[in-house]
C-alpha cells in the first residue's frame, strides 16, 4: 500500500515539475495538457486523476507550493535589535533570506508563473496570495516590536513600518528577478535597499 502511495506521489510530483518547467518556459496558454503528458510520459487519464480540473487546478497547485515554500523557509527575530545600525543589517540580513530562496529552481519558476499568470489565477487564489503577503508584512511587524531600540514607537505604527519595508524589498526583487531577468545578488543592489532602510528608520 504504502509503495502504490510513494509511486503515485511520484506521478504527481513529475506532473507538476513537468508543468512548472513548461509553464515558466513558455507560458500557461501556450503550454497543452497534451505537451505536458508527453514530456511527463503519462497518459491523459492519469493527468486528470491526479488534477481533476485540468491544467487550471496544476497552476493553482504551483502558485500555492511555492508561495508556501517561500514564506516558511523566512525566519527572524529582532530582540538582540539595540541599535538602528543592527536592525538595518537584520532587515539585509532577511532580504538575502528572502532572494536566496529564488536562488531554489523550483521557487524562481513559480514565482515567475504567479507573476505572469496572475490574471488567470481566482478570486480565492488571488485573495490567498494577498493574505500570505500580509502574513509576511505581519511577521515583520511583530519583531519589530520586540526590538529593543524601536521600544518608544507607537503600538499603531510597527505595521506601516513592516509594509513600507516589504514594499521596499518587493521593488528590487521585481526589477531584478522579472525586468532583469537577473538572480545574482549584486553589492549595487544591497547599495539601493540601505539608504532607504535609513530614512524608513
Amino acid at each position: 500500500m504504502s509503495k502504490n502511495v510513494t509511486k503515485s506521489d511520484q506521478h504527481k510530483e513529475k506532473i507538476l515539475e513537468i508543468s512548472r518547467e513548461m509553464f515558466a518556459k513558455h507560458g500557461y496558454e501556450a503550454t497543452t495538457t497534451r505537451m505536458i503528458n508527453q514530456e511527463a510520459g503519462t497518459a491523459e487519464g492519469l493527468m486528470y486523476y491526479y488534477f481533476p480540473h485540468g491544467k487550471h487546478e496544476i497552476l493553482d497547485t504551483i502558485v500555492c507550493q511555492g508561495i508556501i515554500n517561500r514564506v516558511n523557509q523566512l525566519q527572524t527575530t529582532f530582540n538582540d535589535c539595540y541599535t538602528k545600525a543592527d536592525l538595518e543589517e537584520r532587515l539585509m540580513k532577511i532580504f538575502e533570506d528572502i532572494w536566496q530562496v529564488f536562488q531554489d529552481k523550483e521557487n524562481y519558476q513559480s514565482f515567475v508563473i504567479t507573476i505572469h499568470e496572475r490574471m488567470l489565477l481566482s478570486d480565492d487564489q488571488a485573495d490567498w496570495l494577498l493574505q500570505v503577503l500580509e502574513g509576511l508584512v505581519d511577521e515583520i511587524a511583530g519583531q519589530l516590536k520586540s526590538a529593543p531600540i524601536l521600544q518608544t514607537m507607537p503600538e499603531d505604527q510597527y505595521r506601516p513600518l513592516a509594509r513600507v519595508i516589504v514594499s521596499i524589498f518587493q521593488k528590487i526583487i521585481y526589477d531584478e528577478l522579472l525586468i532583469k531577468n537577473n538572480r545574482q545578488l549584486t553589492e549595487q543592489m544591497k547599495a539601493q535597499i540601505r539608504p532607504q532602510l535609513k530614512v524608513v528608520l
